[in-house]
C-alpha cells in the first residue's frame, strides 16, 4: 500500500497513544524550557537598560537571580524533555520490532522465500533506528514549538502591540512550516530512494560474505569487487546529494531568519517613531521576538532526517500490513494417518503437480523419487501448510489441513530438508530446540541414533561445545547428523525427509536407516530422496514424474 504523507504520520502515531503521558510531560518541559531560555535574554537585556540607567523597578540582585535560576532550571527541564522523548522513541522501537518480528513470524517461510534478506536485514536494523527521528525528534518538538510559538505571540500581542504578535505568527508559520515543507517535498523521493539502495547493498554485501567460496572457485573477485564499487558510488552520490540539498536548506532557513530580524528592527522602529508603545516594551519586545525562533528551528531542522525517517516508516508498515499465504485454523489433533486427494498446485501459472493422491499412516514407511525441479520438495510444503493448494486436498486423522493450528501441526509434522541450520550456540542448545526438557542421556541417545554422539564425545567440552568453535570443521555430514540427532530428539509423529541423507556417506547412511526402521513403528515417515539405497526401507514408493504421482 503506497502512503501519502499525512496518512503515514496518522499510522505511525497509532503506535504512540499508550504514551500520551510521557508526551505531556516531555512538552511542558520542553516549552517551559525555550520560555526559560528567551527569560535569559529578557532579564539580561533588562539589566543592560538599567545600566544605561533606564528605569527599571527590579534590582540587580533581582535580575541575575532571575537569569541564573532561569538557566538552571533550563539545564534541568531539557534534561526531563529529553528523557522521556527518548523513553517514549527507544519503548516504541522495541514494540516496532516485536510487531516485525511477529508479521515475520506469520510470513513465513513462504512469503520470506520472495524477499532478500539485506532488505529484511536493513528494516530490522536500519529502518527501526531511523524511525527514532520520528518519535523522539518530531512529535514533541512539533507540539513544543506550536505552544511555544502561540504564548510567545499573544504575550507580544497583548502586553506589547498586536502588530509584533501578528508578525511573530507569520515568521514562526514560514521558519517552521513552509520552509520545511517545501524542503521535504523536494526530499523526499531521493530519501527513499536512498534507503532503498541501502537494503539493496546490504544484499550485495551478505551475497559477497555467505558466497565468498563460490566466487574465489569462479574466478569472480574482481566483478564482485566492481559490483560493490558500483553500489557504495550510488550510495555515496545519493548521500552527497542529500547533504547538499540539506546545507541549502539550512543556508536558506538563516537567511530567513536574518531578514525576519530586519523586519523585527523595521517593525519596531516604526513602532517607537510612531509612538504606540513605549520604549522598554518596544525593546523588549525586540529581543523577546528574536529570541523566540528556538523552537520553530529545531522544527526546522527536521525535513533532511525526516525524508528517510518516513521512508522507513513506509517500508516498515508495508511489512506489516503483509498478509499472510496460509490461514491458520484452530483444531489440534494427534496425528494418526495422511490422507492426500486429487492434489493440485501451481505457481506463477505454472502447473507443478497435477492431482496426486496418496495416504500415509503411524508405523509406515513411504518414499517418493523424481527428477530434480519435479516438485518433490513442494509436496512437503504443501504438507506443512507453507502454501495453500490449487486444488485437492490434504487431510491429518481425517481434518483439512486448512482448520488446523500451526503450533499443532508442527508438534505433529516435523521437516527435514537437505540444509541444516545450525545455530550460533553450544551443540547442547542445538540439540534442545527440539525438546528443551531433554535430560542429559535423552542427548547421548539422539546422537547415537544420528551416528554422531562419537563425534561429540571426543570434543573437549563435548556438548557445551559451540558450533562457532567447530564451524570450519565440521563436513556438511556432520552438520546434517547433528540435525537428524534434533529430530530424533523431538519425536514426531510424521517425519517428513527431503534428501535427509544427502550428504552423508554410505556407511553413515545405512546406520541412520536402521534408526529410522527402528523409530518407524512410533510414527509415520516419507523419504524425498533420488538415492535408491535410501528408499530401500520403504513400505511403498511413488515416482513423481510431470506433476503426476505414480506407484511403483
Amino acid at each position: 500500500m503506497k502512503y501519502n504523507t499525512f496518512t503515514l504520520i496518522i499510522r505511525l502515531l497509532v503506535f504512540i497513544k499508550e504514551f500520551i503521558p510521557s508526551i505531556l510531560i516531555a512538552v511542558f518541559n520542553g516549552t517551559l524550557g525555550f520560555i526559560l531560555a528567551m527569560n535569559i535574554s529578557i532579564f539580561a537585556s533588562l539589566a543592560v537598560l538599567k545600566y544605561l540607567e533606564v528605569p527599571i523597578s527590579l534590582s540587580y540582585t533581582q535580575l541575575f537571580s532571575i537569569i541564573l535560576i532561569s538557566g538552571a532550571l533550563r539545564g534541568g527541564v531539557r534534561y526531563i524533555e529529553q528523557y522521556f522523548n527518548h523513553l517514549l522513541a527507544f519503548k516504541l522501537l522495541a514494540i516496532l520490532r516485536e510487531k516485525i518480528f511477529a508479521i515475520l513470524r506469520k510470513l513465513s517461510p513462504s512469503k520470506l522465500d520472495e524477499k532478500n534478506k539485506g532488505e529484511i536485514l536493513s528494516m530490522l536494523q536500519g529502518d527501526i533506528e531511523t524511525l527514532e527521528i520520528f518519535y523522539a525528534h518530531t512529535i514533541t518538538p512539533f507540539a513544543i514549538a506550536l505552544l511555544t510559538s502561540s504564548i510567545t505571540a499573544l504575550f507580544l500581542g497583548i502586553y506589547i502591540h498586536w502588530a509584533l504578535g501578528v508578525f511573530a505568527l507569520f515568521a514562526y508559520f514560514l521558519i517552521g512550516l513552509v520552509i520545511p515543507y517545501f524542503f521535504y517535498h523536494s526530499n523526499h523521493l531521493l530519501g527513499e530512494h536512498y534507503r532503498q539502495e541501502l537494503s539493496s547493498s546490504q544484499e550485495i554485501y551478505l551475497q559477497s560474505i555467505f558466497g565468498s567460496y563460490e566466487i574465489l572457485s569462479q574466478n569472480r573477485q574482481k566483478e564482485q569487487i566492481q559490483l560493490i564499487s558500483s553500489t557504495t558510488q550510488t550510495l555515496n552520490s545519493l548521500s552527497h546529494a542529500l547533504e547538499e540539498k540539506n546545507t541549502y536548506f539550512k543556508n536558506l532557513c538563516n537567511s530567513a531568519i536574518i531578514l525576519l530580524n530586519l523586519c523585527i528592527i523595521l517593525l519596531t522602529a516604526f513602532l517607537a517613531h510612531q509612538g504606540r508603545v513605549e520604549n522598554v516594551m518596544n525593546i523588549l519586545g525586540f529581543v523577546t521576538l528574536t529570541s523566540s525562533f528556538g523552537s520553530v528551528i529545531a522544527l526546522a531542522n527536521l525535513p533532511h532526517n525526516l525524508a528517510m525517517s518516513f521512508a522507513s516508516g513506509r517500508r516498515i508498515l508495508d511489512l506489516l500490513d503483509e498478509k499472510p499465504l496460509v490461514r491458520e485454523g484452530s483444531e489440534e489433533f494427534e496425528f494418526e494417518e495422511l490422507q492426500v486427494r486429487n492434489l493440485s498446485f501451481e505457481y506463477e501459472n505454472k502447473q507443478i503437480l497435477k492431482e496426486i493422491n496418496f495416504e500415509i499412516k503411524k508405523g509406515e514407511i513411504s518414499g517418493i523419487y523424481g527428477k530434480s525441479g519435479s516438485g518433490k520438495t513442494t509436496i512437503l510444503k504443501l504438507l506443512m501448510h507453507f502454501y495453500n493448494p490449487s486444488g485437492g486436498e490434504i487431510l491429518y486423522n481425517g481434518l483439512p489441513i486448512e482448520l488446523l493450528s500451526h503450533q499443532s501441526l508442527y508438534h505433529n509434522v516435523n521437516l527435514f530438508s537437505q540444509e541444516t541450520y545450525l545455530f550460533a550456540t553450544t551443540i547442547r542448545e542445538n540439540l534442545k530446540i527440539a525438546n528443551p526438557n531433554a535430560t542429559e542421556q535423552e542427548l547421548i541417545n539422539a546422537t547415537k541414533e544420528a551416528n554422531i554422539y562419537e563425534l561429540i564425545s571426543k570434543l573437549p567440552n563435548q556438548f557445551d561445545t559451540k558450533i562457532t568453535d567447530m564451524q570450519d570443521n565440521l563436513s556438511s555430514g556432520e552438520k546434517q547428523r547433528i540435525g537428524l540427532a534434533r529430530v530424533f530428539l523431538k519425536k514426531p509423529k510424521l517425519l517428513l525427509l527431503d534428501e535427509a541423507t544427502a550428504n552423508i556417506d554410505i556407511l553413515n547412511e545405512s546406520f541412520i536407516l536402521k534408526t529410522l526402521k527402528n523409530l518407524s513403528h512410533s510414527m509415520a515417515i516419507l523419504i524425498i530422496s533420488h538415492r535408491p539405497s535410501t528408499l530401500s526401507i520403504c513400505d511403498r514408493v511413488y515416482r513423481l514424474s510431470e506433476g503426476r504421482l505414480q506407484r511403483e
